[in-house]
């Protein structure tokens, strides 16, 4: 709970205390107290206040007008007061007002968002054939000064229609996410960007999910001297309401037929024999499915975003932090479906040093038994547990991302680090793990907890682009394995 929360709960405590005690007015006192600051905590959106505001308003009306009572109607009331607000703590239990974990580099962070248009390309997806593509960027980095306000999870203005979209595509109700609004971050709205020469680290959202997805990393890779920019991609990602109103609800996915059958061959079946039997079958299929018309949409948004960054005028914002940006150490970054194309970007971009899968998939036929050529960092969630595909082999020694990335004849690289992270499910490498107590469906999330998925995917990538984008020898990855062993390497298997 947050300070507001507390002192809501500490009055209505004291009013039932005061009321047991047959002090009627401080008791009332006390109560209306509760109910004010209750209702202060959601006009907020703290939304797990409504329960505590609504036994605050009843028992001061209660108490107002109830007269002397004996003793044993008075201790009866207190135990159905105490009932009441413990019930009303349920929701802070479930649904918890979360803290970022702390970021440990030595520059203060800044963060803001663009909106950019792309008028080249029209009639993207579900663009109308005239509309032109849209996209919001929003961006994490080192800034010069920390006394500009507290950037929140998510801004206000938007928070009604973005996190109700984010809930829905993760199985959750709407309501659940009204208070990301509330939630501090560590980074200052609009501060002005920190001198020198940073790296740029691109990342892509997962399939259906939002820009601010990995807050944690960004503002840890921000503290320690990185730009980062995460991309929105409207129709497959969660709802982003841009400043005129435009805004894009998610297209639920739609595989076709010979798409599902084609990648079930392959995923059945993990030997490189099989996997050359069927997928010429599968390219064939890929081709005309929504993922591959998705995967040039993301790739394009991509290109889009990196060159907009470049050309950005130095009186904006956007340009001045692009001025710190030194654009030949460029990493590219995302999880589940924007994790494959953050490696495929990285492939096509010569200037790209390093990619972040994290818990990536890619639908590319283009992307098979073809060497990455660049230095690749894979964190999959733990697939002998929460395996991503169904009738996916639970073998520990096979992945169906081996065929990716890599030629299927030869020894994998030296430079190419894939690990099994125990314990974590596909939405474990979110933030989402942290929003809800109880994790449904359990299989999505896993069991690993939340501070340790946050110390290994901060540890490994920041070490990681350290290493082969800033050039530190860092001791990648034994360090990092030694200090989470629940990343296990997966070197895989011919």
């Amino acid at each position: 709970m947050y300070p507001i929360d507390v002192a809501a709960f500490a009055l209505l405590t004291a009013a039932g205390v005061l009321a047991a005690t047959g002090q009627r007015r401080p008791a009332v006192l006390a109560a209306l107290l509760a109910l004010a600051i209750a209702l202060v905590a959601l006009a907020t959106l703290h939304w797990q206040a409504a329960p505590a505001a609504t036994i605050a308003a009843i028992a001061a009306i209660f108490m107002r007008r109830r007269r002397a009572a004996r003793r044993a109607t008075r201790i009866a009331a207190l135990t159905i007061f105490v009932i009441g607000i413990l019930a009303a703590a349920i929701p802070y239990y479930l649904f918890p007002l979360f803290s970022l974990p702390e970021p440990d580099g030595r520059y203060p962070i800044g963060a803001t968002r663009i909106e950019l248009v792309d008028t080249a390309r029209r009639g993207v997806l579900e663009d109308g054939p005239g509309e032109p593509r849209r996209m919001i960027v929003q961006l994490w980095y080192p800034a010069s000064s920390s006394g500009e306000p507290i950037a929140r999870y998510l801004p206000r203005a938007t928070i009604v229609a973005d996190a109700g979209s984010i809930a829905r595509n993760a199985f959750h109700h709407p309501f659940e996410l009204l208070h990301l609004a509330a939630v501090p971050t560590h980074a200052r709205r609009d501060a002005e960007p920190a001198g020198g020469s940073h790296p740029l680290f691109v990342f892509n959202h997962g399939y259906t999910m939002y820009p601010a997805q990995n807050t944690p990393l960004f503002e840890r890779l921000a503290s320690h001297g990185y730009v980062v920019a995460s991309i929105s991609h409207p129709y497959d990602s969660a709802r982003q309401q841009f400043a005129d109103g435009w805004s894009r609800e998610t297209t639920p996915l739609v595989v076709t037929p010979a798409m599902a059958e084609a990648l079930g061959a392959l995923v059945k079946d993990q030997s490189v024999a099989a996997w050359r039997r069927h997928f010429p079958a599968y390219a064939a299929a890929a081709k005309e499915d929504r993922l591959m018309r998705s995967t040039a949409a993301w790739l394009s948004d991509t290109r889009f975003a990196l060159a907009a960054l470049e050309r950005a005028r130095p009186s904006t914002l956007a340009g001045r932090v692009a001025r710190s940006v030194d654009f030949s150490r460029l990493a590219f970054g995302g999880m589940s479906f924007g994790g494959g194309i953050a490696a495929e970007a990285c492939v096509e971009e010569p200037r790209c040093r390093a990619a972040i899968s994290l818990d990536g998939v890619t639908y590319d036929p283009a992307m098979f038994d073809r060497a990455a050529g660049r230095p690749m960092l894979w964190l999959q969630s733990d697939w002998p547990r929460y395996p991503l595909y169904p009738n996916q082999p639970r073998d520990p020694r096979t992945h169906p991302m081996d065929f990716a990335f890599r030629q299927w004849a030869a020894v994998a690289p030296a430079d190419d680090f894939r690990f099994r992270v125990e314990g974590a499910g596909h939405l474990a490498f979110t933030d989402l793990i942290r929003m809800f107590r109880v994790r449904t469906p359990p299989a999505v999330y896993g069991t690993i907890p939340v501070a340790e998925i946050d110390g290994l995917i901060g540890d490994f990538a920041l070490d990681f682009l350290d290493r082969f984008v800033s050039g530190q020898d860092n001791g990648f990855p034994h360090m990092q394995q030694r200090r989470h062993p629940a990343a296990i390497r997966h070197v895989p298997a011919r």
